[in-house]
């Protein structure tokens, strides 16, 4: 087989042809000092895309282990409650997270229970959210924009810490609605939640008059 030149070809060709075909790379390598061979390297490697390994019956036993873990391990992947407790409702959703001058929302899946009120992240296992209902004072409707400069509702959570959360779900208001009816049936009362802008000004003031105290 002659090899062959395209000087028109460009990386995405590239690319392609060794996605679809593979490449082939095999080299003798000999480190020398002084004109002594000190080492010695024999490298041989295939680079391919995964259909294409598949395909010439190469990493197939690899490609079924690891699609078998990662199905049994997604069956496993569910969010632990406590004795007594069920799901109300579940949904998509996202929170607002913020660390200092990191802010960022953070997607998920909301779960309403009998007892508490979750955002969770299933591929990472990680609870990115969580607050029993009995430290919620009250929650409300707040109108945002997206990072796509559309107008979307978030709900705004007042704690019993002082603290405002905001989330944001695929249904905003039905999981309002259901979260007021849980918190009724626990005898919990509702109390009107600030402005989620306000609520931010005073803490930068508040913190802005801690700084200057000290």
């Amino acid at each position: 087989m002659e090899p062959t030149r395209n000087s028109h070809a460009t990386l995405v060709d590239l690319l392609d042809r060794v996605l679809d075909k593979g490449l082939v790379i095999q080299a003798d390598l000999i480190i020398s000092v002084a004109g002594v061979p000190l080492i010695g390297v024999n490298l041989r490697a295939a680079l391919a895309g995964m259909e294409t390994m598949l395909r010439y019956g190469v990493m197939k036993d690899w490609d079924e282990r690891t699609r078998a873990w990662e199905s049994e391990h997604r069956k496993k992947k569910e969010i632990s409650v406590v004795p007594g407790e069920e799901t109300i409702l579940e949904m998509l959703g996202s929170y607002y997270y913020s660390d200092g001058i990191y802010t960022a929302w953070r997607m998920g899946r909301i779960f309403l229970t009998g007892k508490r009120l979750i955002l969770y992240h299933p591929n990472f296992e990680e609870v990115l959210f969580e607050t029993p209902l009995e430290k919620i004072k009250g929650a409300a409707l707040e109108t945002d924009k997206s990072f796509t400069g559309k107008e979307r509702e978030n709900l705004c959570l007042l704690l019993k810490s002082g603290d405002v959360v905001r989330l944001y779900a695929l249904d905003t208001l039905k999981l309002k609605e259901a979260l007021e009816q849980r918190m009724s049936a626990l005898g919990l009362g509702g109390q009107e939640v600030p402005s989620l802008a306000a609520h931010d000004e005073r803490n930068a003031i508040s913190s802005a008059k801690g700084s200057a105290e000290r």
